[in-house]
């Protein structure tokens, strides 16, 4: 006899969608919504308040056409949670999956901040907005940046519909519209830059490159003079 796979936790879609597998490897499999809300939803936001995140999703299939994903993170997952709206965190669990509605919709979506006795300590965001994030060791605080004299400048680009040829072969792709984000030292010289489909995700995205990436170093030329820190031996031929 073949072996019967696990059910999904109720209101988790069977298969993971193509577009959620980078947040499953990186936080695990997601919680249904009544799970959270009903079961484990102090250990959850217990966890998120340490810096851990929980992918909560909700099957919408049938009316949206797709399942819809949150997540419930720490508050550093959101770019801007003083313009977010706010919930007590004894009113979102009632009301879980409207919050999860208001986090994700299409496009008018945003982070819910949760609070305790006023205090914001954790965030429910579209799980989307988390992908290609990068590491928390190079990402720009950027209260903290703005404080210590940098700049942070902001574009909008209307990117490309894209274009094909007479014989109808793409020629060019599309290129989504975005923002940009980009942050400059108090000299002047650009450390990092982030984009996003909003303002708030481009300010999130702000990133400073490793150095690894750079070198002061000279491109290498292989017909020129030898570096003089270098000993050729002496069958070398020189040119």
């Amino acid at each position: 006899m073949g072996k019967t796979k696990p059910l999904p936790p109720a209101g988790v879609p069977a298969r993971v969608p193509p577009r959620y597998k980078e947040l499953v490897e990186q936080w695990g499999p997601p919680v249904g919504v009544e799970e959270a809300r009903t079961r484990r939803w102090g250990q959850l936001v217990a966890a998120a308040e340490d810096g851990t995140v929980t992918l909560i999703a909700m099957d919408t299939t049938a009316s949206l056409g797709y399942p819809t994903w949150a997540a419930l993170a720490p508050l550093d997952k959101v770019a801007d949670p003083g313009r977010c709206p706010v919930w007590p965190l004894s009113s979102a669990k009632p009301k879980l999956a409207d919050v999860v509605l208001a986090a994700t919709h299409f496009p008018d979506g945003a982070p819910q901040i949760l609070t305790r006795h006023r205090r914001p300590v954790v965030a429910l965001v579209a799980a989307l907005t988390l992908v290609d994030l990068p590491p928390d060791g190079e990402r720009i605080d950027v209260d903290a940046f703005l404080r210590e004299g940098g700049t942070i400048t902001l574009e909008y680009d209307y990117g490309h519909p894209g274009s094909t040829t007479p014989d109808g072969d793409l020629d060019q792709e599309p290129i989504p519209e975005r923002y940009i984000a980009f942050a400059k030292e108090a000299d002047g010289s650009e450390i990092g830059e982030g984009e996003g489909d909003s303002v708030a995700e481009a300010l999130l995205r702000l990133w400073r490159p490793p150095a690894q990436l750079y070198s002061n170093e000279p491109p290498f030329d292989p017909w020129g003079a030898p570096r003089p820190d270098i000993d050729l031996p002496e069958s070398t031929v020189r040119f």
